[in-house]
């Protein structure tokens, strides 16, 4: 039986484990030398290489193990090995008992623990030496197992103060003396472009004082000089803002700013680093390992399966994170596919995880009361003969293809056309591109419709054709009179603001125009408003005192993430709603949020023509929400399970209520 000795060399920047002695047995075993391939082994007859890097270099020599074993080849181990994995082993135990602690705060049950109910008081007397804001419970629990944890995850639903929360974990790690390793005093956080301001502002509402903080879009017009003078200056930002896909282009000055400062990175709107094959992951993961504090923000931690945790984990401990899961990514992805939430897998993936996540329930928040009001109108003739014309022809060509669903791109095309019609025919007359320009639903990444009118395959009557490119100049749509109604008799005239939500670009701006007409001014907040603009219209939008207009318009694409307008606003009326259920939550979310008073009523009004696929989507729309809010309350939410984007019951329901109506 041979022997081998086992070392560490490392040579041009290069770490190895080193096998030498008896290796002629080992080369001439071609099985064995075919493992040791597997794991990146250079031979060079006198010693075989096995290359490893820090994130993995235990589980490496744990590989490298047992492959001998299997193979009967006993090995001695030098002093440096021995002292690397003892040291490894002493981490592990102590890294157990520290998830035994985490797990306990996330769970609330550390009132025995005296060790954690002192760390909790010395915590919540930072706080109020620190911060001007007062931290509901759940939301101080949450920010004191953040900074005991120093590395976890956040998976509070929209409108919970996840921001508030981060904030108060970095205020008691900065309060730290300096020699404690936990010590931070910079914070970078990564996230949408729509986050900077709301960052800033929370920064300035926690601590009451302003923050001096920079932003970075990772735009490649910006300077490398400029670049330095932003995170190498010699008096640099407390709070470094960077957007997501900007982190891989600003990777390396990233690097050098973590490693000359002591910082906590947070990952805003995670989900958008999801994919572990993505640049902007790969970016994320590789620039945490030089943090001293991590931390993961995302309300809908796995949309499409558990193997969206994957990513984000390897975030908050690229070190350990394969330990932590318990299941590599194609475990992940099988676990989706085949395993109900309810199984004993399931269920011991959790438990694995949940000492390093905390999740704020939309239950948890007790938020305020909420009335919601379904306004049908009756489309004026011009407009009922369009629409009634149009889904005549829809309807027999689904009848035709009735194996047809939405993924055929021209169904998902015709269902747009009608949603269009119910609300405003003369969006009909524009190509479905510059309708949507704000939406992901399509766009030039979707190779397979061609935006122009022939696509349509339904404008091949003249007269048709031109009572649409007529419409605006013999009628005014039904809807965009009772939004006016609404606004003048419910809201201004009570002294309040609304949101009003569309889906189409082009009926934001007639909208926009109807009611300067009306005399009521408007703001509009779609994808081509540019952020600074933006950030003045929600801070003007935001402040009750500020009367200088009282409506925005707004596209859900554009005003998805990072967005509260609760402090100035309580009325959303909706134009009409797409069959995206998520859309539509996030949308109210956006009013309806921690930081109201107990007795604020938020109003939802949503506009509905009657005799239309309007009635259609609100029935269908109620039924996903229904299904969805009973996943928001899961710990560990799996959308998937509804499929979001698939409208094929809705052309079998339109087609049943057609059928009921003529």
């Amino acid at each position: 039986m041979a022997e081998i000795d086992i070392d560490i060399l490392e040579q041009d920047s290069n770490s190895y484990y080193q096998l030498k002695g008896e290796i002629s047995e080992l080369i001439t075993n071609r099985r064995l030398m075919l493992a040791l391939n597997r794991m990146g082994a250079v031979n060079n007859k006198e010693k075989i290489l096995i290359p490893y890097i820090s994130t993995n270099e235990i589980s490496v020599f744990q590989n490298l193990q047992q492959t001998l074993q299997k193979f009967q080849i006993s090995s001695s181990l030098s002093e440096e090995v021995v002292v690397k994995v003892e040291s490894y082993h002493r981490e592990d135990e102590l890294f157990d008992e520290f998830s035994k602690k985490a797990s306990l705060i996330r769970n609330d049950q550390f009132k025995d623990h005296p060790e954690l109910v002192e760390d909790f008081k010395n915590f919540k007397n930072v706080l109020k030496k620190e911060l001007s804001r007062t931290l509901y419970p759940l939301q101080l629990l949450s920010s004191f197992h953040m900074a005991f944890a120093q590395n976890a995850c956040n998976f509070a639903v929209p409108g919970a103060g996840k921001t508030s929360i981060v904030y108060g974990a970095y205020a008691f790690l900065k309060s730290l003396p300096e020699n404690d390793p936990r010590k931070v005093d910079k914070l970078l956080v990564i996230g949408p472009l729509s986050s900077f301001a709301p960052w800033e502002k929370e920064y300035r509402s926690c601590f009451n004082r302003e923050v001096k903080s920079v932003r970075l879009s990772g735009n490649a017009e910006l300077s490398r000089e400029r670049k330095e003078e932003m995170l190498y200056s010699s008096n640099p930002a407390e709070l470094t803002l960077i957007f997501h896909g900007g982190v891989s282009s600003l990777q390396q000055e990233i690097l050098d700013f973590l490693r000359s400062k002591k910082v906590m990175v947070v990952v805003d709107e995670a989900h958008r680093i999801k994919n572990p094959d993505g640049v902007w992951g790969r970016s994320a993961v590789e620039i945490s390992r030089e943090a001293i504090s991590r931390i993961i923000l995302t309300g809908t931690p796995v949309p499409n399966g558990y193997e969206d945790l994957y990513n984000l984990y390897q975030f908050i401990y690229p070190f350990k994170f394969k330990n932590i899961l318990g299941f590599h990514y194609a475990n992940l992805c099988e676990l989706t596919r085949n395993s109900s939430p309810e199984s004993d897998r399931v269920k011991r993936f959790t438990e694995n995880i949940s000492p390093f996540f905390i999740r704020i329930k939309k239950d948890d928040l007790k938020l305020p009361n909420v009335e919601e009001h379904v306004l049908s109108v009756q489309m004026n003739s011009g407009q009922r003969e369009i629409y009634d014309f149009i889904e005549s022809r829809y309807i027999a060509s689904f009848k035709e293809n009735s194996g047809g669903t939405v993924k055929d791109v021209l169904n998902r095309a015709k269902l747009i056309r009608l949603r269009q019609a119910s609300t405003n025919p003369s969006l009909l007359a524009r190509p479905l591109k510059d309708a949507l320009l704000d939406s992901p639903e399509f766009g030039e990444s979707d190779p397979n419709i061609a935006f122009t009118h022939d696509s349509d395959q339904f404008i091949d009557d003249s007269e048709f054709f031109d009572k649409i490119c007529n419409y605006s100049e013999f009628e005014t749509p039904q809807k965009f009179i009772e939004v006016k109604n609404i606004v003048e008799k419910d809201i201004i005239a009570k002294g309040g603001k609304t949101l009003i939500w569309t889906i189409f670009i082009q009926n934001a701006k007639e909208l926009q125009q109807y009611l300067e007409e009306q005399g009521i001014s408007s703001k509009l907040l779609i994808g081509e408003t540019i952020q600074s603009e933006r950030e003045l219209i929600i801070e003007a939008f935001n402040d009750p005192t500020n009367k200088e207009f009282s409506v925005a318009i707004a596209n859900p694409f554009a005003v998805a993430e990072s967005i509260s307008l609760h402090k100035g606003c309580h009325n959303a009326i909706y134009l009409e709603r797409d069959y995206n259920c998520s859309n539509f939550i996030q949308s109210k979310d956006r009013i309806h949020r921690v930081g109201l008073e107990e007795d604020q009523l938020t109003s939802y009004y949503y506009v509905i023509s009657t005799n239309s696929i309007d009635h259609v989507i609100d029935s269908r729309l109620r039924q996903k929400v229904e299904r969805m809010e009973a996943i928001i309350d899961e710990d560990i939410p799996l959308f998937s399970r509804i499929d979001d984007n698939d409208e094929t019951d809705l052309i079998k329901a339109l087609m049943k209520d057609y059928a009921k109506r003529t």
